[in-house]
């Protein structure tokens, strides 16, 4: 029977180390949580350092032709198999954070990215070359690391600080090309192993970064919507969200479809995740669609925003008697980064009847927030 097993483990060996990683995947998606809790970012470091580790020594081991301790040779068969799934919890938390501070395209273009890397990884011609997309896929991991662990610590957001991410992480990079250009006795091969494939990753960070691709981790908006009026409540609970009624357009948020009247203001409410200890600055950036001029910022204002609960630091912002058309509002970082939008259109309304408005109440803290 078990060598029954290990026969059938031998002829899918490729599509176990894929199960492995997509494990790492599913159970990252169910043990995530808040992208600040100090667990997880004791844990990720763990993965981080322990997945270098074991490439290292798989490295090292089939540079010199050795074989491990005896101690470990019947764990040592798995060691792939643990890489796999580490590299899959590491990015599907990357994946969980980036989606929660863009539009959701981001996140898409990541998973993209990373398919993409191992659909290449399994072809037989990138395959004879070793771990290639391996080490792409830990420099991956290493950058988005960095890249929300600093802002987190320094309680703010700014540019300087996603180049400081990048840097951090061609340091354990750099170290790989000197060890295997060591062990193989070929300076070439560290730099053509690791290091191409980690600076092919890393330039594309940096240019998605210069483009404002990449959304300004750890900021996210967790709810945002479009309303006829926003006030607090008066049990202190927290907002009460005035809009007309959706009819059968369930999947609206507020007045989407805006009807107006003379001296309304066009309000939009939303909700920003921040880190423990935050204080920094957000604007609302209003969008109008002109006719002859397309896309045109008609106003942009600064919101201040400090540490959050589970739901978000709530804010809000207003348009004063827009003209009709098509609009978007977009919640952007200092540096103008979009990490959440909404398209909306007004149009007048012609009828004096009296309006009838449901309110929403949108919580100030959920179950979690008790220990805040």
């Amino acid at each position: 029977m078990t060598g029954r097993l290990q026969a059938f483990r031998k002829r899918h060996e490729r599509m176990e180390g894929t199960l492995f990683f997509a494990g790492g995947f599913l159970f990252d998606a169910v043990m995530v949580d808040r992208i600040d809790e100090t667990p997880m970012l004791l844990q990720q470091f763990a993965y981080l350092v322990l997945t270098g580790a074991l490439l290292a020594l798989t490295q090292y081991y089939a540079l010199k032709q050795r074989e491990p301790p005896r101690a470990l040779r019947k764990v040592w068969s798995y060691t792939d198999h643990a890489i796999h799934f580490m590299l899959g919890t590491l990015l599907n938390a990357y994946t969980i954070f980036y989606f929660q501070s863009a539009s959701g395209l981001t996140a898409v273009g990541f998973l993209l990215v990373v398919a993409a890397l191992l659909a290449v990884n399994e072809l037989p011609r990138f395959h004879r070359l070793g771990p290639v997309m391996v080490y792409a896929l830990y420099s991956i991991c290493l950058t988005s690391y960095f890249a929300y662990l600093i802002p987190v610590r320094a309680h703010s957001v700014a540019p300087w600080m996603f180049y400081c991410a990048v840097g951090l992480s061609l340091i354990p990079i750099a170290l790989f090309v000197r060890v295997l250009g060591v062990w193989s006795g070929n300076p070439q091969y560290g730099l053509r192993m690791a290091g191409l494939p980690a600076l092919g990753v890393q330039a594309l960070f940096v240019l998605s970064y210069a483009l404002r691709i990449a959304p300004p981790v750890p900021l996210a908006v967790k709810e945002i919507g479009i309303y006829h009026d926003v006030r607090k409540d008066p049990e202190g609970r927290g907002k009460l969200l005035s809009h007309e009624s959706h009819g059968l357009r369930f999947w609206q948020k507020g007045d989407q479809n805006y009807l107006e009247r003379e001296g309304d203001k066009v309000w939009v409410f939303a909700r920003v995740f921040a880190p423990r200890g935050f204080h920094d600055t957000i604007y609302a950036a209003w969008f109008y669609d002109h006719p002859t001029r397309g896309w045109s910022q008609v106003h942009r204002l600064g919101l201040k925003v400090t540490q959050s609960g589970e739901r978000g630091f709530a804010t809000e912002a207003f348009l004063t008697s827009p003209p009709e058309g098509k609009y978007r509002v977009e919640i952007q970082s200092a540096d103008g980064r979009a990490m959440g939008l909404l398209r909306f259109e007004v149009t007048r309304d012609p009828s004096d009847e009296p309006r009838l408005f449901t309110e929403d109440l949108s919580l100030s803290r959920g179950p979690k927030d008790k220990r805040d």
